[in-house]
């Protein structure tokens, strides 16, 4: 756009341009080519690079997301089975409590001759109840303590460490994505340089080619007015202008000769328009 904007409104003959036009129209023209360079490295950074970063971004970001939702998944797994195993574990410590009791009891009672025979066998009852509730409490504590041993090595061992790598993996699909993407950059630069340097020498030949005399002999050619430099003014003696009528009549012819070419000027409507000094006119008279 500023390449167009910026070509000369006149197309001037290649003969009466200046150097330094013709110049610059070559150094627009190089610039428009250099930037059709530049919109090809635009193009292609598009398609080659920021597409692939905008997608590598999107699958780390999920990959992401679905790494930290398995870990915790697997945290709070593992807290469930510790909580099994802390609740499996004071189930048995009561129950445990409980047939201690139930065993005092029935000592007790066993020694008791006051009491009857069958409140006796009440308490051994209530005692090989408790028992078997200890047991059951204690299997179901040594079951849970298995399992949690084997998820808590599973865990720290193998899933877990899993969840890791996929991790570490995913930062260093980044960390090469970022490689490939500066070293892409540059080649998509590189693919271009050469055109760019053949511009750059074509706007290095356009400025070698301006010469500042011949554009100086332009513009003589072109603004010269045609007109000689006057005559030497001359003399006039006031004590002699009485004698000598044949000077007298050379002034008169000379006189006459000024309003005959003033006249003609008139008649020509020549006009010349002030310039520097007063001496360059609009008009050019061969």
């Amino acid at each position: 756009r500023l390449v167009k904007n910026y070509q000369p409104k006149k197309k001037e003959e290649e003969d009466n341009e200046f150097s330094s036009w013709q110049a610059f129209r070559n150094v627009l023209k190089e610039i428009g080519d250099l930037a059709g360079q530049r919109e090809v490295v635009a193009e292609s950074l598009q398609l080659q690079i920021i597409q692939a970063v905008t997608l590598l971004s999107k699958t780390l970001r999920e990959e992401r997301k679905k790494c930290l939702n398995d870990g915790t998944t697997l945290q709070q797994n593992l807290n469930y089975q510790l909580g099994a195993l802390e609740r499996a574990k004071r189930n048995y410590e009561k129950a445990y409590r409980d047939s201690e009791k139930a065993i005092e009891s029935y000592k007790k009672a066993d020694m008791d001759f006051n009491l009857s025979r069958a409140e006796v066998e009440r308490h051994k009852n209530v005692m090989t109840q408790k028992i078997q509730q200890s047991d059951d409490a204690k299997n179901e504590y040594a079951n849970q303590l298995q399992k949690t041993n084997n998820l808590q090595q599973q865990h720290y061992n193998v899933m877990l460490p899993a969840v890791f790598n996929r991790l570490q993996e995913l930062d260093e699909k980044r960390t090469r994505g970022i490689r490939e993407f500066i070293v892409g950059a540059a080649k998509v630069e590189s693919e271009v340089a050469p055109i760019i340097a053949i511009c750059m020498q074509g706007i290095v030949k356009a400025g070698e080619s301006i010469n500042e005399k011949e554009d100086s002999f332009k513009v003589i050619e072109r603004y010269q007015s045609g007109f000689t430099p006057p005559i030497d003014i001359p003399f006039e003696d006031l004590s002699k202008q009485d004698h000598d009528t044949s000077q007298d009549s050379h002034y008169s012819n000379m006189q006459s000769n000024h309003l005959t070419m003033k006249g003609t000027m008139s008649a020509n409507k020549l006009k010349k328009r002030v310039g520097i000094f007063n001496i360059f006119g609009s008009n050019k008279v061969n």
